[in-house]
């Protein structure tokens, strides 16, 4: 697979039954240069044979990683060691994206990139595009 610009970050606990959505948006998704990083955190139903079957189907860059019940933050913790691209979102695995979401997201940084804008956040956080 290509080179992704973006991960796409969903912690997980039991919910099989709603990646399924999400999954969906994501097939859906005008540009994708992105891949779906999914931390399982210890899920005792089927979620780890959902999410084999959807890897196995091949139309998505998927990384599936399961660790012992920790709590969401420590699924969090595990999935920003793993990141390894230039950006990230976090999304939950009961919500979905719009189609145009990741389009949109690169599009916004490309644009900050290109144009050296420094961003000051209220708690005086700077982020620098360059």
């Amino acid at each position: 697979m290509q080179n992704k610009i973006i991960t796409i970050l969903t912690p997980t606990y039991n919910r099989e039954k709603y990646l399924n959505v999400l999954y969906q948006s994501l097939i859906k998704q005008t540009n994708q240069q992105f891949k779906w990083l999914i931390v399982d955190d210890g899920s005792t139903d089927n979620t780890e044979e959902y999410v084999s079957k959807i890897i196995d189907e091949g139309k998505l860059d998927i990384i599936y990683f399961k660790k012992k019940n920790g709590g969401k933050h420590t699924a969090l913790n595990l999935g920003f060691k793993k990141l390894d691209t230039e950006l990230f979102i976090i999304v939950d695995s009961d919500d979905y994206l719009i189609d145009t979401a990741i389009e949109k997201i690169i599009d916004l940084h490309e644009i900050y990139k290109e144009n050296n804008i420094k961003i000051e956040l209220e708690n005086k956080i700077q982020v620098l595009f360059y």
